[in-house]
C-alpha cells in the first residue's frame, strides 16, 4: 500500500512539473479584462481565460502585460512586464 502511494505521488509531481515546463510567455497591450470571468484579451485578439481570476484584479485596459499560459490559452499568470527588475 505504501508503494502505491508514493508511486501515485511521484506520478502527480511528475505530472505537474511537465505541466510547469509547458508553459509559455507572451505580452501585449489589454485591451480588456474582466476579473469576474477570468478574461483578459489582449490588443491582438488573443484571449486567455484564467482559473485564478484575481491574477487579473489591478490591470485596466491599456496597460502592458505579461501573460504565462498553458496549452488553448489557459492562463497561469499575468504580470507587470514594465515593472522594475
Amino acid at each position: 500500500m505504501r508503494g502505491l502511494m508514493i508511486a501515485a505521488a511521484t506520478i502527480g509531481l511528475l505530472v505537474s512539473a511537465g505541466s510547469a515546463m509547458a508553459a509559455q510567455e507572451t505580452r501585449g497591450t489589454i485591451s480588456q479584462v474582466n476579473p469576474a470571468t477570468g478574461t483578459l484579451t489582449l490588443r491582438n485578439g488573443e484571449t486567455y481565460t484564467f482559473s485564478n481570476p484575481t491574477v487579473l484584479i489591478g490591470f485596466i485596459p491599456g496597460e502592458n502585460v505579461g501573460v504565462t499560459y498553458s496549452g488553448n490559452n489557459q492562463g497561469i499568470g499575468a504580470f507587470d512586464p514594465d515593472r522594475a527588475r
